[in-house]
Order: C-alpha cells, then structure tokens, then sequence
C-alpha cells in the first residue's frame, strides 16, 4: 500500500514538473523567420527537429588566416542583397547526407533570432542556393525553448536588433 501511494504522488509530481515545464516552451512552425547577426538580415528558415546542427546558406566561402587563428570569409545573400562576414573558425565537421557524400563543413559561431529568442550557436555554413530554405534550424537552437508544430507556418517575425 505505501508503495501505491509513493508511486501516485511521484508520478503526480512528475506530471506536474513536466506540464508546467512544456508550457513554458514556445510553439513554433516547421518554417519561420530568422534574423542572422551580425548581418541583421532576415531569412526563411526550415525548423529540423532531425538535425543537430544549424546550417546557414553561405557564398564564396574561403578560409584564411589571421595572427595564426583560421578564419573563414562568406557571403549571406537575401535575394539582391549581399554581405560578407569574417568569422573563427571553430571546427570542420562532417555531414553525413541522404543518398550523397558526406561533405566537410565549417562551423561558426553566430547569433540567430526566432520570435523573441536569441541564442550564439555554433552553425555550419553550406551553399543552400538549390534549396527553399536558406536556414536550417537544427536541435542545437531549439533545445530546451521550442516544441514544433508541423501543422503550422510563419508564426512568429524575428525581433528586431539594433
């Protein structure tokens, strides 16, 4: 019997925790809009609960080095617009991708902003150009603040940076 009742108010207060820790998680779309920084630009982006990392749509992408520290140099583009960014690079990792190669990326830190969230996190950055989507949000962004809602689209404009 006291077994009974030490599982009930456990599981009672798990289900409470629990209930009340969703709730503070905001409900977003399988696509939304992202403001990058530092080039304060805003993108379509594809919500990637399958991916781990976020992946960004970048050009003319080439590394160098400065004060023996790599360096990567790229370009965001948003339609006619264009800016290049200079960043450290962090790492090179490997993606593994459906029914192709694996590719080598570099990952960067940056600031990325979805409804009223902004997080530095590490992205790697990949010519998107043949894709819809120019940003891929992946779990290193969502976790812990985000549930996606597949059903749903553009609930939320990033907010503004000065």
């Amino acid at each position: 019997m006291i077994f009974i009742i030490k599982w009930f108010f456990s599981t009672l207060i798990f289900l409470l925790l629990t209930s009340s820790f969703i709730e503070a998680k905001e409900i977003i779309g399988a696509v939304e809009r992202v403001r990058l920084l530092p080039v304060n630009m805003v993108f379509k982006a594809r919500i990637d609960t399958g991916a781990k990392t976020t992946s960004i749509d970048a050009r003319d992408i080439k590394s160098f080095e400065r004060n023996g520290i790599k360096w990567v140099r790229f370009d965001c583009v948003d339609g006619n617009k264009s800016k290049t960014i200079e960043k450290k690079i962090l790492k090179i990792v490997e993606i593994k991708r459906h029914g192709a190669k694996p590719q080598n990326r570099y990952v960067v830190q940056m600031y990325v902003v979805l409804a009223n969230v902004s997080r530095l996190i590490e992205v790697n950055l990949n010519n998107r150009e043949p894709y819809e989507y120019p940003v891929l949000i992946g779990r290193n962004f969502l976790k812990d603040l985000f549930i996606v809602d597949v059903t749903k689209k553009y609930r939320f404009e990033p907010m503004k940076v000065k």
